[in-house]
């Protein structure tokens, strides 16, 4: 009997780690597609300036609940495809939900060129906050410095 209870714990850990690695590799492939995309926005900016963004508030650049957004290292959000209304916005002080202040972290991760903020935001339609990861890279066109970014809930 003791060697079965034993065989069936070993079966229960593989299946667990078998699941935690699975996940693992869902979120390293979707990292890398949102990496993909907000390079792509910046080679466009980079090359185009302002005349990039009506480009990037079309539906080519919105995928599920991610979206490709810029803003001006100042804070002003220049391209919002969910709200155009917010275009215009000054978002330095932007905090999650439990007061991260991911406005200022945005436009650091842009300063020092690119990389990942992690944040609790609600999804499209939720009050509960979810875990959401924001990859943000500077472009930069003729004076003007920017930040781009999409993010993923995970």
């Amino acid at each position: 009997m003791k060697k079965i209870e034993i065989f069936l714990v070993v079966i229960i850990i593989l299946v667990a780690l078998t699941g935690v690695l699975y996940q693992q590799k869902v979120e390293s492939e979707q990292k890398a597609e949102l990496v993909l995309l907000v390079d792509k926005a910046v080679q466009l900016i980079d090359e185009n300036g302002e005349a990039a963004f009506p480009e990037l508030r079309s539906s080519e650049w919105v995928h599920n609940d991610s979206y490709v957004f810029v803003w001006q290292l100042d804070g002003i959000r220049v391209v919002y495809p969910p709200d155009p209304s917010g275009e215009g916005k000054n978002m330095t002080d932007l905090v999650d939900s439990d007061g991260k202040p991911i406005g200022k972290l945005f436009i650091q991760t842009a300063e020092n060129g690119s990389g990942w903020v992690e944040y609790m935001w609600p999804k499209p339609g939720e009050t509960a906050p979810s875990l959401k990861i924001t990859y943000i890279k500077k472009a930069e066109y003729q004076n003007q410095t920017y930040l781009v970014g999409s993010g993923i809930y995970i």
